[in-house]
């Protein structure tokens, strides 16, 4: 609704949106040239059959965006999703509260490192970093198995910043789109995606 808006407001009118189910996609017909997926797939009973939709609307040759949690990263997100699954803890705004009232005053240490993500302290991001119905988590061995199913190569990760440092480590110009060589990086630095992978790959025509 937000983007509707601003783009009556810039007179934008070339763009068309909808809202729909990603594993009735293909109903529109259609495929593209550019498709972008990011902190979706991973919240759905199937991450890899929502993929597979996404594929079959992409051009050969096509270029795709996909966003999806690290295995590696989110250990300290895991126990706490099983702490809240253990207790009982329901999706209500007042037992989501309460539970985050108690993980501020905890010593525990991932409940100390938690806290220092921006996203604890505003209410919808709180509930987007804990409190998801379902979440699937990927390690790098699974994005490589994955896109050698789908029938995509990987073009690489888009956070420069953390390109550039794996760069420092592994100066062959084709390391960066070598995911046997960001797996080591990532198993050695364990905190790099901890937001979530976001990587581009292209469908192999």
């Amino acid at each position: 609704a937000y983007a509707k808006r601003k783009t009556e407001e810039l007179g934008v009118t070339n763009i068309e949106y909808m809202q729909a189910d990603i594993l009735k996609l293909k109903k529109l017909d259609k495929q593209f040239h550019i498709i972008e997926s990011a902190g979706v797939l991973h919240h759905m009973d199937n991450p890899m059959a929502g993929w597979k939709v996404l594929v079959d609307c992409l051009r050969d040759g096509g270029l795709m965006k996909i966003g999806l949690y690290s295995e590696i990263a989110r250990q300290k997100h895991a126990a706490i999703r099983a702490e809240i699954y253990k207790l009982g803890i329901k999706h209500t705004e007042k037992e989501m509260k309460s539970f985050r009232k108690d993980v501020i005053s905890s010593n525990i240490k991932h409940h100390m490192e938690i806290k220092l993500r921006q996203d604890f302290y505003s209410l919808s991001n709180f509930r987007d970093l804990l409190f998801n119905v379902q979440e699937h988590r990927f390690t790098i061995s699974q994005l490589k198995q994955s896109l050698e199913e789908l029938g995509l190569k990987f073009c690489g990760f888009e956070n420069d910043s953390i390109v550039q440092k794996f760069k420092v480590s592994n100066t062959g110009s084709n390391d960066p789109y070598d995911l046997d060589k960001w797996q080591g990086y990532e198993e050695a630095n364990p905190r790099t995606f901890a937001s979530m992978y976001q990587f581009w790959c292209q469908k192999i025509g």
